[in-house]
């Protein structure tokens, strides 16, 4: 006789094991759980030269996707449901290593291939906010390089466009309109890696995501722009990012547990 055996949730696999106290005096629950977030992300080339230099000092190096070129990927997030409640935010990562890698990217596709190498991971290089808590959780938990204070982050999903313009210390740092794709795709659970920079501290972890990916190409009817004029701005213009690819993950869900070298932030500096 055959029997079924259910499958644990996600947030039932990772179920809040203990209460953080951030330095503010807030609690918040580890592991992280986002219980519904829509994503644009926005996949394209960038000069590795000027990668290499924004990375000096730190573990790991982009990876090379040929033609003088590493991946970059900037992640449009509006966060509905969360440990640290709902907010939004701006992400520049990078494809990394920590030793010398090339996985050649012959079409705009394969740019994605180059963070799913086996010696590869994401490097999440800079993230802004609208919300204290988020980021004083990030800052203090993961390491994560998150601007300090919360920030103007519009951004809104409106089918069929994800609608953004984000600043930083009054400054523009990236602003249009990107239609996102609206045919449905099959839910995956899927497990990310991920490290965060030295400019906190540096972790390594892995997130752990049911969600919907959808892709099209960037093209026509998309706008995309960067003002030099802020810090982050400048580094996308200094990269001469240049979306190719975008993916959708709308109702995503995901739990991103302690850091798999934690040991506190004091001990971690």
């Amino acid at each position: 006789m055959q029997t079924n055996t259910p499958v644990a949730s996600l947030f039932e696999a990772y179920p809040p094991s203990e209460d953080y106290e951030l330095s503010s005096g807030v609690v918040c629950q580890i592991p992280y759980a986002c219980r519904s977030a829509d994503f644009l992300v926005l996949h394209g080339p960038v000069e590795l030269e000027v990668a290499r230099r924004m990375l000096a000092g730190q573990r790991y190096q982009p990876v090379s996707v040929g033609g003088g070129k590493t991946a970059a990927t900037l992640w449009l997030a509006e966060y509905h449901d969360t440990s640290c409640g709902p907010y939004k935010e701006l992400i520049l990562s990078f494809s990394v290593s920590l030793k010398s890698l090339e996985v050649v990217a012959s079409s705009p596709m394969e740019l994605l291939m180059a963070g799913a190498h086996p010696d590869a991971t994401i490097l999440c290089q800079k993230l802004i906010l609208d919300q204290q808590v988020p980021i004083d959780f990030g800052r203090e938990v993961h390491g994560h390089a998150k601007h300090p204070t919360p920030q103007p982050v519009d951004i809104t999903f409106s089918a069929p466009w994800c609608r953004f313009d984000v600043s930083c210390d009054g400054r523009r740092v990236v602003f249009g309109r990107v239609r996102f794709p609206e045919e449905q795709a099959p839910v995956q659970k899927v497990s990310f890696g991920f490290v965060t920079p030295k400019e906190v501290f540096q972790t390594r972890n892995i997130m752990h995501f049911e969600l919907e990916p959808r892709f099209r190409l960037f093209g026509d009817g998309d706008e995309f722009s960067m003002s030099s004029d802020s810090v982050l701005g400048k580094d996308l213009v200094d990269l001469r990012f240049t979306p190719q690819v975008v993916q959708y993950l709308p109702k995503t869900r995901f739990v991103m547990p302690k850091p798999l070298n934690w040991r506190g932030p004091r001990e971690q500096r």
